[in-house]
């Protein structure tokens, strides 16, 4: 509870949360590299595989997806700027009932790494198609490209390029869209009706496992929705602002006013993520319609390294050779922008990990040094398994099976920390979004574990 004796000189250590749009689009960046980052990923990757394969059939899973999933997300990031505790932190100070879920998340980070093979080894596909050497070369080159941003450390220079890259994309894939509705609108009412979608070969799924693949990969995924923890930590928001500028506060030590700012930052996180949400949600039906009005009618059924190359093929059929080579290069930079945003936030999360275990205290080693070295660690990580297997999206779909669990156990047990805040009015309140943040991290679990054993069958079976 509050005891509300701080005196005046106290009561701006936490800043009163934005009042108006201007201040509100100010505080977006982290929402723009998180949605940046899936745009970059899933959203890329697998929505236009569902288009090109199945028409418009399973077009609804879109909408609940991206609006279901989102809630688990905005209570991870609540509780950090509710509380100035990661929600990593706060799992490892619990008992080990909870406490090896923080080693699950951590060890998350490598299998994570694994999924980063099939934005490489698409990034390298539209390289290989734009100026042809080899997609090997291009992979080195994309890496090496990665590394040179990441390794800067600045989070705003991420952001400025994530969210430059996002709005590009989001445009283009936009337009072309809308210019093929005469293809798809008339099978939209029926694509929105719940089904089960029949076989995506370039996935290797079908039926409900398709439906359960869709899960992992539409909307808030595994290393975006680490990282946007760690973005909002450094674009300190709420708690996180008092704890940067050195005041010794917790939770036990607010004002009544400083509690009221930050259940106002609390709703400004929600309406982060809800318009992230609603960005995603747009963005992957213009995917989804656009491949279904062009690759699908063509029988086009991409696969491998050639799923952003084919998919050029929907502007070539629309504009010409000119928007194909427009659409590789801001393909090229959104799958670029998921590879540096959860390359810095996972290195962000293992430092901090390191950090836990006295790492610092009890070493001569400086925290960037292990920011460096784990950011070199998850780069060289897809890049060997692409030069060993020529399955990006096998990779990518193996990856989001095993990560999948981990997102459902973060969303199911960052609930129980927050109504473990121990004040009231902290805790969240909305009953609709404790409910829709449940039903995401149980169904995330459950995707796992279904698509898990299909996907490792089909990589030793190759």
């Amino acid at each position: 509870m509050s005891t509300g004796s701080v005196d005046a000189a106290t009561e701006s250590r936490i800043s009163e949360p934005p009042s108006t749009l201007k201040e509100f689009l100010s505080y977006m960046g982290p929402a723009w590299v998180f949605t940046a980052s899936q745009i970059g990923g899933g959203e890329v990757l697998s929505v236009p595989l569902g288009g090109a394969y199945l028409g418009m059939e399973g077009i609804w899973l879109i909408p609940l997806i991206t609006f279901t999933k989102i809630f688990g997300q905005y209570y991870l990031v609540r509780y950090g700027v509710m509380t100035g505790d990661t929600f990593l932190d706060a799992l490892y100070e619990k008992s080990w009932k909870m406490k090896w879920i923080f080693y699950y998340v951590f060890l998350g980070g490598l299998i994570y790494a694994i999924g980063l093979s099939g934005h490489l080894g698409e990034t390298a596909g539209a390289f290989q198609e734009l100026i042809p050497l080899s997609t090997e070369v291009w992979m080195i080159v994309t890496v090496l490209a990665g590394l040179g941003i990441v390794m800067t450390r600045s989070y705003d220079l991420i952001e400025k390029i994530a969210t430059s890259l996002l709005w590009i994309f989001l445009v283009l894939i936009a337009f072309v869209s809308l210019s093929t509705a005469d293809q798809w609108i008339g099978g939209l009412a029926g694509g929105l009706v719940p089904s089960i979608p029949g076989q995506v070969s370039g996935l290797g799924v079908g039926g409900m496992a398709f439906v359960l693949t869709m899960f992992g990969w539409i909307g808030a995924g595994f290393g975006p929705t680490v990282s946007y923890v760690w973005f909002a930590k450094d674009k300190v928001m709420g708690m996180f602002e008092p704890l940067e500028e050195g005041h010794d506060i917790d939770k036990y030590d607010l004002s009544d006013e400083e509690i009221d700012r930050l259940k106002g930052w609390g709703d400004i996180v929600l309406w982060q993520n809800l318009l992230s949400s609603t960005i995603l949600a747009v963005f992957s039906f213009f995917m989804w319609t656009a491949a279904a009005a062009t690759l699908h009618t063509q029988g086009i059924q991409p696969s491998g390294f050639t799923v952003i190359p084919q998919m050029a093929n929907i502007f070539t059929t629309q504009f010409g050779e000119w928007s194909a080579t427009l659409f590789l290069l801001t393909t090229v930079a959104a799958l670029f922008s998921t590879l540096i945003g959860p390359l810095y936030g996972m290195s962000r999360l293992w430092e901090d990990a390191f950090a836990l275990h006295g790492v610092f205290d009890k070493f001569d080693i400086t925290r960037d040094t292990v920011f460096r070295g784990t950011v070199l660690l998850f780069a060289a990580i897809p890049l060997a398994l692409n030069l060993l297997f020529e399955a990006p999206l096998i990779l990518f779909a193996l990856s989001g099976a095993l990560f999948a669990p981990v997102i459902g156990l973060m969303y199911l047990s960052v609930m129980y920390m927050s109504f473990d805040i121990d004040i009231d009015s902290l805790s969240p309140t909305r009953r609709w979004a404790v409910a829709l943040a449940l039903f995401a991290g149980v169904v995330m679990i459950v995707s796992g574990v279904w698509e898990a054993r299909g996907s490792i069958q089909t990589l030793l079976g190759m």
